[in-house]
């Protein structure tokens, strides 16, 4: 990998490297508008102040916003690098399939560097994403780290064969994780099974995996467990449970499980899928106060669905709203909401529309509250 060129700000971040904090104090949303801008000097500006204290953080964010090269540059130049150091640049990059083809070549580039299972699993996950899950096979005989194969190792693969919609080679490695390796699974194990579950098998199979997880081994279903469960209520039309399912969450009746923006979008989407508007629009300003937004295909199927059922000015809101909450995000494919709701040329609403009684509050105010 050719190596990155810095500027002076930069060359400050390399010259500072130390022992990190994990988390870094500037917004990631940030940082990946200055590199979809080409302002790589403005990106070494920001961190390098931050990079004595926060190395660990930085290198993920570097990796986080597309410039791999420059974060394989930047742990290329830390005296005693860690495995922390080194999971820090792949990890990320396991977000989009092209930069996930890399890590490869990066461990090859930091050859020294020691791995832990985590390395391992990351490297799985390339693999996986890349070639399919046979290519990371070889893994279990031989991991990276030199140390036997881990649980976060055989998820991956498992997980791997799920998605590429092969159960029957996720099940036989799950038998020789847990028959012939003597490894108990954890939740994200049994998430990857609920998960492929979710898409095509049947609700009672879900429910059944969750029981499984919680009295058979012991484990809590997590919110990835209940959002999978909630997609598969939502898939075959059972909308009032998956409502319930969310209720529970939102009024935190599951200890440390809260709902993500996964679970508005499932829930917002089954609601409008079912023609209920108003509820959709109540659980979509709930997300909006947990700074929770659904994505942008099911907050288009919100906005057109208001529009259509004599609702536009709720929907107008909804984009005036989201415009003004998330200013930095709200841009590209999000300003077509405009359109959709019928905001004139200038992004304001009509001033002489009157339509729907029930108005919601301004997602500025609502987010507020």
């Amino acid at each position: 990998m050719a190596a990155a060129t810095f500027s002076a700000a930069g060359r400050r971040l390399l010259s500072t490297a130390a022992a990190a904090k994990t988390e870094l104090p500037v917004p990631i949303a940030r940082l990946r508008q200055l590199a979809r801008a080409g302002r790589l000097d403005d990106i070494d500006a920001t961190l390098a102040p931050l990079f004595r204290s926060h190395t660990v953080a930085a290198l993920s964010a570097l990796s986080s916003v597309g410039l791999p090269d420059r974060a394989s540059a930047l742990l290329g130049t830390i005296t005693s690098p860690t495995t922390a150091h080194l999971n820090a640049v792949l990890g990320p990059l396991l977000r989009r399939r092209r930069l996930a083809g890399l890590v490869p070549s990066i461990l090859a580039t930091h050859a020294s560097i020691p791995r832990d299972a985590a390395t391992d699993s990351i490297l799985a996950k390339s693999l996986c994403l890349t070639s399919g899950a046979d290519s990371a096979l070889h893994l279990l005989r031989e991991p990276s780290s030199g140390s036997p194969p881990s649980l976060q190792l055989f998820t991956a693969i498992i997980d791997s064969f799920y998605k590429q919609r092969l159960p029957h080679r996720a099940e036989e490695l799950w038998r020789a994780m847990v028959q012939d390796h003597g490894i108990a699974p954890d939740t994200a194990a049994y998430n990857a099974r609920i998960t492929y579950k979710s898409a095509n098998g049947t609700v009672e199979e879900v429910k059944e995996l969750i029981r499984a997880m919680r009295e058979e081994a012991g484990l809590r279903p997590d919110l990835v467990s209940y959002n999978a469960l909630m997609r598969a209520m939502a898939r075959h039309n059972r909308v009032d449970e998956a409502v319930e399912v969310y209720r529970r969450l939102e009024a935190g009746e599951e200890a440390d499980v809260v709902p993500d923006c996964a679970t508005y979008t499932c829930v917002v989407g089954a609601l409008c899928g079912a023609g209920r508007w108003s509820e959709a629009e109540d659980v979509f300003y709930a997300g909006v106060k947990r700074r929770k937004v659904t994505d942008l295909g099911t907050v288009r199927v919100l906005v057109r669905g208001l529009k259509d059922a004599g609702k536009g000015r709720a929907a107008r809101r909804v984009v005036v709203g989201l415009r003004k909450k998330f200013p930095e995000q709200f841009d590209g494919p999000w300003r077509e909401l405009e359109e959709a709701a019928g905001l004139n040329s200038s992004g304001k609403e009509e001033d002489n529309v009157e339509d729907g009684g029930d108005e919601k509050p301004d997602l500025t105010t609502a987010a507020a509250a």
